[in-house]
């Protein structure tokens, strides 16, 4: 039988916390692949078989699935695996071997999940199920779109809309597209892309969203660009500040094209790119400037371009707190789409 499907990424952080409680019986332990969770290395089939007890009231036994199902079941919840050669050499196909070096740029703090975060955790599972189900469509050839970047933005706005509706029992009448933002010094009709209203003891919501993926023309534009766009969308939400309680999101899918700059260490992204769910940093002007960052100085030019013009001079930039709040990474026949939702804390 494959991983059910229902086990989510707090069943698996129940096992792993059991785990260590108790240990990991020698018969389960891993030589391959490796779960990697606050520093510790876990086995992932022996974390699913405890998961599921949690999720479906009983140790499912690991000969019921097989190490693949496990790890892309994980990877989709967003927890990082690592990979073990016979040498013991680790070779993450998520995570650069450079990455811990990397990481030392920013400190991440985790922020656990408060009762909304958690609600609103199954919406997001739902948006990201959608998505991957549009990508199979297209892949078995079920879809008007024949590539994936055929696809639009506005399907992602809709698919968000869809989960938003079903899942987290939003209603649509109180959802706002394209709402203008008074907040952003020098810039004259600023907008956000969606506001929801409050209602029902549930705070004001803020998105902005974007996909991006590569283009089959010369019509692509340059990738520290397209990263630029996703900082000034998250300074866009950080100063988008109405009186009432209000949760901030960005929404970000990328194509493999986009994966591979993030996942470059000489780019010096990956903190951001590749944060944990539920750990943040905060995004300070030095970062997005690559002060203390060895970039060349074209790449950097393109980003900082990108950021000024939208918000404005470096001076009018917040430096908000961006929290993972879910990640996935999808592959189906060759397409890659990673999707992330960062929550923005000014």
């Amino acid at each position: 039988m494959p991983v059910p499907r229902n086990i989510s990424r707090e069943d698996v952080i129940k096992a792993l916390e059991e785990v260590k409680a108790n240990g990991v019986p020698s018969q389960y332990k891993s030589v391959t692949y490796f779960l990697v969770y606050e520093g510790k290395y876990y086995p992932p089939k022996y974390i699913i078989s405890l998961a599921n007890k949690y999720a479906n009231g009983e140790f499912l036994s690991p000969a019921e699935f097989n190490t693949h199902e496990a790890v892309r079941h994980l990877k989709r919840l967003g927890f990082k695996i690592v990979v073990k050669e016979p040498t013991g050499k680790n070779v993450d196909t998520n995570i650069p071997k450079t990455s811990a070096d990397v990481r030392t740029l920013v400190d991440t703090i985790e922020f656990p999940p408060e009762k909304f975060d958690i609600e609103i955790y199954r919406a997001f599972e739902k948006f990201a199920s959608l998505i991957e189900e549009r990508i199979k469509a297209i892949a078995e050839k079920r879809s008007e779109a024949n590539y994936l970047y055929e696809e639009s933005e506005d399907t992602v706005r809709y698919m968000m809309f869809y989960a938003l509706t079903i899942t987290a029992d939003i209603d649509p009448l109180t959802i706002y597209l394209e709402y203008p933002h008074q907040n952003i010094p020098h810039v004259k009709y600023a907008k956000i892309d969606t506001y929801i209203a409050p209602a029902n003891n549930r705070p004001a919501l803020a998105f902005e969203m974007k996909f991006k993926t590569k283009i089959p023309s010369e019509r692509n534009i340059p990738r520290s660009q397209v990263a630029g766009s996703a900082f000034a969308d998250i300074l866009r939400l950080a100063l988008f500040k109405p009186n009432e309680d209000i949760k901030r999101y960005f929404v970000y899918l990328v194509d493999q094209e986009m994966i591979r700059y993030y996942r470059n260490p000489q780019n010096k992204l990956m903190e951001f790119f590749d944060l944990e769910i539920n750990k943040g940093f905060k995004l300070t002007r030095d970062y997005i400037l690559f002060r203390d960052k060895k970039k060349t100085e074209k790449r950097a030019k393109w980003l900082i371009n990108e950021v000024m013009k939208s918000i404005g001079e470096p001076q009018y930039w917040p430096e908000p707190t961006v929290i993972c709040r879910f990640r996935e990474d999808i592959n189906v026949n060759g397409d890659s789409l990673a999707i992330r939702i960062y929550e923005v804390v000014p």
